[in-house]
């Protein structure tokens, strides 16, 4: 079997997408007329204009323009099982989606319609899709006031989707430390939820050093400037703290020159737990498996690497134990 096909039909599993990064241009048209939000486009290949961005100011723009478009429990809904039958395309068994509450509640959607929207994808993509769904509820770092607790304290009451498995942290890194947010995380723990915060992105290693030892963090969202601290790295390896890494995402905002630049070679080979993403795939134009061709063509993962990130992944995430049973038996039926 070719390696596009033997790709294809690797069983899988994501850690880091953002549910409002998954719109593609049709889901976004199609959202935007149905609440009357004028994109300046008058079919989805016209919105492929929109889809191309120079570095992370450009992105949180097309960012933002996205989130317009979702405004009710449908909207959230359709959104969600969208993004299931992409991963359900792509064989993905099992996912965690993260998603802003902040950003929707500012807007004016009531958090009771959000999590509903949000409960009603999941039971879609289960049901309509085979894909079973964790949700992440990240704070936004430049829009959330560290003293508020607002994303955790949503996640623990009586609003909240079923399906939380950790709480995030993401937005942008220089200026707003993970620091901030201890007590945050210091809550979600004690109820009982993963951290789960970015580190490491656009900041330096100080950054993820932050997250592991205020925050505590589970895995660390990107973390690619880790290998600016090899005592960073020896904890890291040393403690099997997963990296979420999404080689096209770092690439689409110039963080690496290009893909075949990424340093996702050094971190295998620096003995670190890797996994792989497309954290934002609709807005960096790719999927998983392009992910996962990537990681073979330019950074030497063979077939037995890429299926040994899928279940370093699945023992990575919090998925229900049934669901890792499954999925892990299928990934020992896979042969390299």
């Amino acid at each position: 079997m070719d390696i596009t096909s033997w790709i294809e039909c690797l069983p899988k599993v994501e850690l880091h997408v953002h549910l409002e990064g998954s719109l593609r241009p049709a889901t976004l048209f199609a959202l935007a007329r149905r609440n009357g939000v004028d994109l300046s486009a008058q079919s989805p290949d016209d919105l492929a204009a929109l889809y191309r961005f120079d570095g992370f100011d450009d992105f949180a723009r097309l960012f933002m323009t996205g989130l317009d478009v979702l405004r009710t429990a449908e909207d959230f809904a359709d959104t969600t099982a969208a993004l299931a039958a992409e991963l359900a395309a792509q064989n993905v068994r099992y996912a965690e989606v993260t998603t802003t509450p902040l950003h929707h509640h500012r807007r004016g959607v009531a958090l009771e319609a959000y999590a509903a929207g949000l409960e009603e994808g999941r039971r879609r993509a289960r049901t309509d899709h085979g894909v079973e769904l964790g949700w992440i509820c990240d704070i936004s770092r430049e829009s959330e006031d560290p003293g508020s607790h607002f994303t955790v304290d949503f996640l623990l009451g009586r609003t909240a989707p079923q399906g939380i498995v950790g709480l995030g942290l993401g937005g942008v890194e220089t200026g707003f430390p993970p620091e901030l947010f201890a007590s945050s995380f210091a809550k979600a723990k004690a109820n009982g939820l993963a951290s789960l915060p970015h580190a490491g992105e656009t900041a330096g290693a100080e950054s993820v050093w932050g997250a592991l030892r205020t925050l505590k963090a589970d895995r660390i969202g990107h973390g690619i400037r880790c290998l600016d601290d090899p005592a960073l790295v020896a904890h890291l390896v040393e403690h099997r703290i997963p990296l979420e890494v999404a080689l096209s995402s770092n690439a689409s905002l110039k963080l690496v020159q290009d893909l075949s630049s990424h340093p996702l070679g050094d971190l295998a080979q620096a003995g670190l737990v890797v996994t792989l993403n497309t954290d934002d795939p609709a807005y960096f134009q790719t999927t998983l498996n392009q992910e996962l061709r990537a990681a073979h063509d330019l950074h030497g993962f063979t077939r037995q690497a890429l299926r040994d990130a899928q279940a370093a992944a699945l023992d990575a995430s919090y998925a229900p134990s049934a669901t890792k049973t499954a999925v892990h038996r299928e990934l020992t039926e896979v042969h390299p």
